[in-house]
């Protein structure tokens, strides 16, 4: 009965504490990204670090990869009678989860150009993250769109489906995710100026979970939810032996359901290299 509590707990709170790196909708590229995140969620306090990279041999294919540490939590409760508790949660400690995946951009030119598709493999967290314990591939057809020599704006749909394990089946999930990219005082010889992102996703499961313990008629674990998250990117780029150099800013908040994107906010430092 403790497992099966306690896995059920892992599954109707997926999500509620993901630490997926939310990147703008954008054609093959080569870069490079890490930075420090705090977050504030549900009274915890965290501090995360973050490496990012992508390769692109050409311009209609590349692979990356998306990782997280996260070095500590801290939670604390008060009452109106005054102090109860205000502990250090050293259990949390650890990698959070890893992505790998390919994009693809087949058409060379024409109306159909900026079309692609993003496939990714997500890997069970370790220490770092209580929930989300289970393999993820995630296919996510898009869209980015040069509006002008300045605008990119993107457009993705995503799937995502749970491998089975220890006999629990994870529901599967649909998402939306839009963004724009715009070039603000840019220099299209040296390529250097400022780039302002802003990413929004929506995402809800589709079935509910089942725990293959029980019998059929009791296997729902009734863990539907739907929530958005939406993240603000600002970075100023400097040019350096012909590459970008970018140091900036972002922020990112969460809101959903008791066990979608619970509400929380993000606070990160980077830097980029493309």
């Amino acid at each position: 009965m403790k497992k099966i509590l306690g896995t059920f707990f892992l599954v109707s709170g997926t999500l509620a504490c993901a630490t997926e790196i939310l990147h703008p909708v954008l054609p093959p590229q080569t870069r490079f990204s890490t930075g420090a995140a705090a977050e504030l969620r549900d009274d915890v306090y965290s501090a995360d670090i973050q490496l990012s990279a992508e390769f692109a041999p050409g311009k209609n294919f590349s692979i990356y990869a998306d990782g997280s540490f996260r070095f500590l939590s801290y939670s604390y409760e008060y009452s109106r009678k005054g102090y109860i508790h205000n502990y250090c949660n050293l259990h949390v400690n650890g990698f959070n989860e890893t992505y790998l995946g390919i994009k693809i951009a087949p058409f060379h030119e024409g109306a159909l150009r900026p079309l692609g598709i993003n496939i990714s493999w997500r890997f069970p967290p370790g220490e770092g993250s209580q929930t989300e314990r289970f393999h993820r591939l995630g296919i996510e057809p898009f869209y980015a769109y040069a509006f002008s020599d300045f605008l990119m704006l993107g457009a993705a749909f995503r799937y995502n489906r749970f491998l089975e394990q220890d006999h629990y089946a994870p529901g599967d999930e649909i998402g939306a995710r839009l963004s724009f990219s715009w070039k603000f005082r840019w220099d299209t010889q040296t390529k250097t100026g400022w780039i302002f992102d802003e990413t929004f996703l929506w995402q809800a499961r589709i079935g509910e979970s089942e725990n293959l313990h029980l019998a059929k008629p009791y296997r729902k674990m009734k863990d539907n939810y739907q929530g958005i998250r939406t993240k603000f990117e600002v970075a100023r780029y400097f040019s350096l032996f012909s590459n970008q150099l970018g140091f900036g800013l972002n922020y990112e908040i969460n809101q959903g359901t008791l066990f979608g994107f619970e509400t929380g906010h993000r606070l990160g430092l980077f830097i980029n290299i493309r």
